[in-house]
């Protein structure tokens, strides 16, 4: 009895929660002494060369001998040991894991050491996510859940208040500005391009404000680290993967070093001083799965910060640190009025002259697409547990989904530079994640359809292949997670010409043969498509029921096909021509009149291979030559010209196809592109990276904009650098740059927009040239830690086939200015069918009334018990200037739901654990919300019924 209220009297003390922030140790107050703040720290991948499992229980360490339960173990027992010690962790999923598997005396052990200050949590996303593959949905939701966990265990101190973003292999703009509007104040990370690191060390700003959204004011105070890592300084590392002498101290032995030690330490520190405008160091003792052994780092530590404050004449004093206690010394006003700014971002990044970090943004095409097709899923499946009022079951589901996605936002996977069976385990995880928001669809339906039967999803449906399609009758319910009303076609895979649908008399349908791609052959791939023109409410569904009849009459047969004219497809709006070898050679605008020069083919370049110093792999992309290879086959082309969708299907090698469709009554063109396998030579295998090229008479002198994480727009121009002086060592690779969404390339009459179904590569080599890297087969290792060529097998060992999509459209400035947002929203949202047997309600919408055109539901989802999240966002930005939505507006927000009142609603910042300091409300409860801006909300409602 007396040590258990003992135990929680130790508890009762450490209640209050000081936080690392709060219990900072006292810099030198002399000012010509240098502080040395030591950062203990690890950088824990989840996944990387070992799966996110075998990295937790150390697993496989014949691969690498670590494991980060053992690293929590370890920390937490030295800190115990000396209340001076602090220590840094990052990674929230990892945290999680070790939190969520410990007795309640370990997980207490952690909660005082956090309290207590001896602890910070940095980042604090679920992973350190990918700057440029990442969608800034995925971005929020991802540290969203990270944020949320590190609050409900640590309360106060577990609202980080610096951003870590250390191993990310360059940084994007919307990145700092998510930080920022998250209420971070600082932020740091290590890879920026070498020759721009070399101009900030000469002029002393390695440390500056970052201007993250000139829209919305958004600022962050930045640093990039003094060395090209996040390790310690040599000599200094003395963790069981390292390899350097312990401070021997014992000056009765030979090897006595403590002199030795100390004079070497203090030249790195005057060293970094010199090239700093203050007089503070950030020193990180740690790296990747450090802290295995704690002891040995902190034994050394404490050691070194002994004998180096022992010679005061030295003027240097070594400090237990922590990254915002480092930025809380170094933020004098002094040092602030004079700091310099930076309004661009940090791709490319390149460390070294040949070494250009671009070949990431599209390695691994069909994951990414996996990555960003489950994220659609997972709004979804949040919405529909929102407004259904589900269950903890259904909630359990989402969290699973919740998990998946984020894992997958780390810079290891999204980007696709893990190994081979690591993103095997990824996918299997995304996978398990979707499966779970099938139950979900199920139980809403179930619950607003009085239907019993399970909804399933196809999910090879983009190779024609469902399961769930094949019967004599089916249902398939359509649903729309956006927040605008959806009109266009769907196409669902079928087996038979003979199809009607059952009470809709007035829905346009169409079966046509499917396209026949010699490298998705599958006995399972239906023979089939069911094209339908659909409206589908926004937040809501819209249900068919697909019959077999005995007429063909809504069947394009193979003869009709034939009568079609070769050179032309053609909807309502556009007409879309093609020259004699079978390639795209115009568009004519039906509306305006006007004819846009329009070519588009497929290119690849050859990869240098491993006799060179620097190949091309899983990171790099570094071509043997700076001119694209074309493709010389024949090309042969069918066109269907359907009421619902017209087509022209391109065979443009043995392993390259495409489908150029004009959806009915859109003013866009879809570019779906099929590409592998990729060949392989038997002896000295040529890595070949496969381009998409479009032909415009766009003249943009070489100028073309990239969106950052699917959100700002960045302008880019071929051949220069913002914030150093451009380098044409690497001409093709140097001048490629992330899009998550789309790209564009404007003059000062008209605009040509891309819009992509994942991350990947885009550059402007000429005018009115637009090139987008599709695919690659890297056989050679890049050199960067993965040890394994980037030769994806596919499902037969042969290479892997991969299948996306552009949208394209001209217009001229103002209509694409009108036009770009919505679009980009409606394929992030594209529509999701769920197949079933019953029959139930042809329509429902989540939404009372129709919502603006700036207006984006961002977030649904049910939050902490019976509350809800909801974020709105306005999706137009001031460089959008010449739209008409590019302003200031206002909402109410109330009546905006059917089924749910809200009763009242708490703002919050957009990390949803912080209060809103600016919130713009007016007394008869209208918010003002400016372009890009979020605003986040904590809704306490009340359900009515369906």
């Amino acid at each position: 009895m007396i040590v258990l209220l003992f135990y929680f009297l130790v508890l009762f003390q450490n209640s209050a929660q000081d936080c690392s922030w709060n219990t900072c140790q006292q810099p030198a107050k002399d000012s010509e002494w240098i502080t040395a703040h030591l950062i203990p720290h690890t950088h824990d991948d989840l996944g990387w060369i070992k799966t996110v499992d075998q990295y937790y229980y150390g697993a496989r360490p014949d691969l690498v001998p670590v494991g980060v339960q053992y690293i929590y173990n370890t920390v937490i027992d030295e800190l115990l040991k000396n209340p001076e010690r602090k220590f840094s962790f990052a990674e929230t999923g990892f945290l999680w894991r070790w939190y969520d598997s410990n007795s309640d005396f370990d997980k207490h052990q952690l909660q005082k050491l956090v309290k207590n200050g001896q602890i910070e949590i940095i980042g604090g996303g679920w992973v350190q996510n990918d700057e440029a593959a990442s969608h800034y949905v995925d971005i929020i939701d991802q540290m969203t859940l990270g944020l949320q966990k590190l609050e409900q265990i640590f309360g106060e101190c577990g609202k980080p208040q610096t951003g870590w973003q250390i191993d990310p292999f360059g940084h994007s703009k919307e990145m700092a500005n998510i930080y920022s509007q998250m209420g971070y104040s600082n932020l740091y990370f290590a890879r920026i391009h070498y020759l721009e690191k070399e101009l900030r060390l000469k002029n002393k700003t390695l440390e500056f404000v970052w201007q993250a959204s000139e829209d919305i004011a958004s600022n962050i105070f930045t640093g990039a680290f003094f060395q090209d890592n996040y390790g310690p300084p040599e000599g200094f590392c003395w963790d069981a993967l390292c390899g350097d002498d312990p401070i021997m101290d014992n000056i009765n032995l030979e090897e006595f070093n403590v002199a030795e030690k100390v004079e070497k330490f203090v030249a790195h520190v005057k060293n970094q001083a010199a090239h700093q405008k203050h007089n503070h160091v950030m020193l990180l003792m740690g790296s990747d799965f450090q802290y295995t052994n704690a002891n040995s780092w902190y034994s050394n530590l404490d050691k070194l910060i002994k004998y180096v404050n022992a010679e005061p004449w030295r003027k240097v004093k070594v400090i237990y640190s922590t990254p915002t206690c480092y930025s809380n010394a170094v933020k004098s006003p002094a040092f602030m009025s004079k700091i310099t700014r930076k309004s661009d971002d940090f791709f490319p990044y390149a460390s070294a002259k040949h070494s250009y970090w671009t070949g990431y943004f599209t390695s691994r095409p069909t994951f990414k697409g996996m990555i960003r097709k489950a994220s659609q899923i997972l709004q979804l499946s949040k919405q529909l547990d929102a407004i259904g009022n589900l269950g903890p079951e259904d909630d359990s589901d989402v969290l699973i989904s919740r998990k998946a996605s984020a894992l997958c936002q780390h810079h290891d996977a999204v980007t696709g530079t893990a190994k081979e069976n690591v993103t095997r385990d990824y996918a299997k995880q995304l996978h398990r994640g979707i499966s779970e928001v099938e139950t979900v669809i199920s139980d809403y339906m179930a619950k607003t359809q009085v239907t019993t039967d399970g909804f399933k999803i196809c999910h090879l449906i983009n190779e024609t292949i469902c399961e769930h399609s094949k019967s004599a009758q089916f249902s398939a319910t359509v649903f729309n997670s956006n927040s605008k009303i959806y009109k266009g076609p769907i196409r669902i895979p079928v087996w038979s010409q003979k199809l009607g649908l059952v009470n809709s008399k007035d829905v346009n349908f169409e079966v046509v043969k499917t396209f026949n791609i010699d490298t998705l052959k599958d006995r399972n791939r239906a023979p089939y498509e069911l094209h339908v023109y659909l409206e589908v409410p926004a937040l809501g569904f819209t249900t068919i029921n697909v019959t077999k009849t005995s007429n063909t009459e809504n069947y394009l047969s193979k003869n009709s096909v034939k009568e079609v004219k070769k050179n032309k497809i053609e909807n309502q709006y556009l007409l879309v021509k093609f020259d004699d070898s079978g390639l795209v050679e115009s568009v004519y605008d039906k509306e305006t009149g006007e004819m846009h020069k329009l070519q588009q083919k497929f290119l690849y370049y050859e990869g240098t291979n491993s006799n060179d110093s620097q190949p091309s792999g899983a990171y790099i992309f570094r071509p043997s030559n700076q001119n694209p290879i074309e493709f010389r086959d024949r090309i042969k082309v069918e066109i269907v010209q359907g009421n619902v969708i017209a087509e022209a299907r391109q065979i443009i090698s043995p392993w390259v196809f495409q489908t150029i469709r004009l959806p009915a009554t859109k003013k866009y063109i879809e570019f779906e592109w099929t590409v592998g396998p990729i060949p392989k030579e038997d002896r000295n295998p040529i890595t070949k990276e496969i381009v998409t090229r479009f032909i415009t008479g766009i003249k943009n002198e070489q100028v073309f904009y990239t969106d950052s994480n699917g959100r700002q727009v960045l302008r880019r121009k071929n051949r220069e650098a913002t914030s150093f002086v451009y380098s044409n060592d690497e001409p093709v690779a140097g001048n490629y740059y992330p899009i998550t969404s789309f790209g564009y390339i404007k003059d000062s009459r008209n605009q040509f927009s891309i819009l992509t179904d994942r991350a990947q590569g885009m550059t402007s080599g000429s005018d009115g040239v637009v090139d987008i890297m599709i695919h690659r087969r890297c056989f050679y290792d890049d050199h960067f830690g993965v040890e394994e060529a980037l030769d994806e097998p596919g499902k037969n060992g042969k290479g892997l086939v991969a299948t996306g999509k552009h949208t394209v459209f001209f217009g001229n400035l103002k209509d694409s200015a009108d036009m770009l947002r919505p679009l980009v929203l409606e394929k992030f949202h594209e529509p999701l069918i769920a197949f079933g047997a019953n029959f139930g309600a042809s329509k429902y919408s989540g939404l009372n009334k129709d919502l603006p055109a700036w207006f984006n539901l961002l977030t649904l989802e049910r939050w902490n018990g019976k509350k809800l999240l909801m974020r709105v966002e306005h999706i137009f930005h001031n460089s959008d200037n010449l739209s008409k939505y590019a302003n200031t507006q206002s909402f109410q927000l109330e009546n905006i739901f059917t089924n749910f009142n809200i009763l009242h609603a708490r703002q919050l910042q957009l990390g949803a654990n912080r209060n809103t300091t600016s919130s713009e409300k007016t007394d008869d409860g209208y918010y003002y919300i400016h372009p890009s801006e979020i605003l986040t909300f904590e809704l306490d409602v009340e359900f009515v019924k369906f």
